[in-house]
């Protein structure tokens, strides 16, 4: 009988093992995506070579004076770097001048990238070499474009804007207003404006976790994000699809609808996860490792989609939030500069004394949450910071042959028989 897991953990900080030890006489069941193998070097070459809907972007780019890259930020597991020189190679061979090439980071109203962070994302080389700057959602260095037949305002960031030739690298993860990320969602909400932002999160109805296509005739976040992308003109889109250990095992390059389409198809059976009935029925404790979305604490709730289908089990959720900053600036309403200046002149609480909660109640680990961004954001649960203790709680409360269960890349499964 096996008592221990394997899983990964801090994504961008180190994507080391992390290895959980539960009592002698419990039994753990690993519940991991279908996943898939990382792609070569020549793979990745002829997914550029052989794009979806598009001509081959050293076509397509010629003749172009200028690009802009957008890639996502570290909340997004997306490793960028390894992708890039292939990108790049498109470009300089359509004869793009290298010096016009520039990459902007679209975290929407996500904190701007430190340098060091601006490395991980696209590569010590890549930084040193290219202009790469994050994109602010309240600057006033904007293009406008008019508005949506629905009156959304369309406002993006200046750079992308005034680029002859415009890409988006990111990752195609699931997500409940867009159903999958990727594609158009880096310029829609990635590189909008606030007024932009405000109305897209506002006033447009989601399309669901982990659907690919829209259900019913009402426009939704997926249809209005690609309706702005059709409107300034992007050009073609490299997405990837990741497998449980963080690496690249799918790439979809091309336009930015069927490209996005068909490495969301990819991704809904690469994540896809089976929970048997008996796991359901008899599970005691069921833990929901964040990865590959735990380097930014806000990503927390893509992990705990699964826990409603456990009848008797008690669900905790791991995330070492390596990043720290709870920070979304379209919802907190204010700029990162005074976010910043406001947290230095608060006193951090103190964790409350380490206790088990009740079955409905979710409890987090994790080493870098702090106390009152969880409680603001997560109300009814309850934070640990040791792994080891929080586990010995649960020892003291479950019998002796407990069941556990254990989603070792939550944050990017999905259910099996529901999609």
């Amino acid at each position: 009988m096996n008592n221990t897991a394997t899983i990964h953990s801090r994504a961008w900080y180190g994507d080391e093992e992390l290895t959980l030890n539960f009592p002698k006489g419990w039994e753990v069941e690993m519940l991991g995506p279908k996943d898939a193998p990382a792609l070569s070097d020549k793979q990745m070459e002829r997914a550029f070579a052989e794009p979806i809907g598009t001509p081959r972007i050293a076509e397509l780019a010629k003749g172009k004076k200028s690009a802009a890259i957008v890639v996502d930020d570290l909340s997004r597991p997306t490793p960028a770097a390894e992708v890039i020189p292939f990108l790049l190679r498109e470009l300089i061979s359509a004869g793009v001048p290298k010096s016009k090439i520039r990459f902007v980071v679209g975290g929407g109203s996500h904190r701007p990238l430190t340098a060091e962070e601006i490395e991980k994302k696209v590569g010590t080389d890549i930084a040193a070499e290219y202009e790469v700057t994050s994109h602010d959602f309240m600057s006033g260095d904007l293009r406008g474009y008019g508005s949506l037949e629905n009156g959304m305002p369309i406002y993006i960031n200046r750079v992308v804007a005034d680029a002859d030739f415009k890409i988006c690298l990111g990752g195609i993860y699931p997500h409940g207003a867009v159903g999958f990320g990727g594609g158009a969602k880096l310029i829609v909400p990635g590189v909008s404006g606030f007024a932009t932002m405000f109305y897209f999160h506002t006033f447009s109805p989601s399309r669901g976790h982990a659907v690919i296509e829209r259900k019913g005739s009402t426009p939704d976040h997926r249809d209005f994000a690609e309706e702005v992308a059709a409107v300034i003109g992007l050009d073609v889109i490299a997405n990837v699809v990741l497998n449980s250990r963080r690496e690249i095992c799918g790439l979809f390059v091309g336009d930015f609808v069927q490209a996005h389409r068909a490495g969301a198809h990819f991704a809904l059976a690469t994540y896809s996860t089976e929970i048997p009935m008996q796991s359901r029925k008899e599970t005691d404790l069921v833990v929901l490792n964040c990865y590959p979305l735990d380097s930014d604490p806000i990503q927390t709730g893509k992990a705990l989609w699964a826990s409603s289908y456990f009848e008797k089990a008690y669900k905790m959720a791991l995330n070492p939030a390596s990043d720290g900053i709870c920070y979304h600036g379209l919802f907190d309403q204010i700029d990162y500069t005074r976010f910043v200046e406001q947290r230095s002149e608060k006193t951090p609480p103190e964790l409350p004394e380490p206790k088990l909660g009740n079955i409905d109640q979710l409890h987090v680990w994790s080493e870098n949450f702090l106390v009152d961004d969880f409680y603001k954001k997560h109300p009814n649960a309850l934070l640990f910071r040791n792994l080891e203790q929080l586990i010995q709680l649960f020892s003291e409360k479950l019998p002796a042959n407990a069941k556990v269960a254990v989603l070792p890349s939550a944050g990017i499964q999905v259910l099996a028989e529901d999609k």
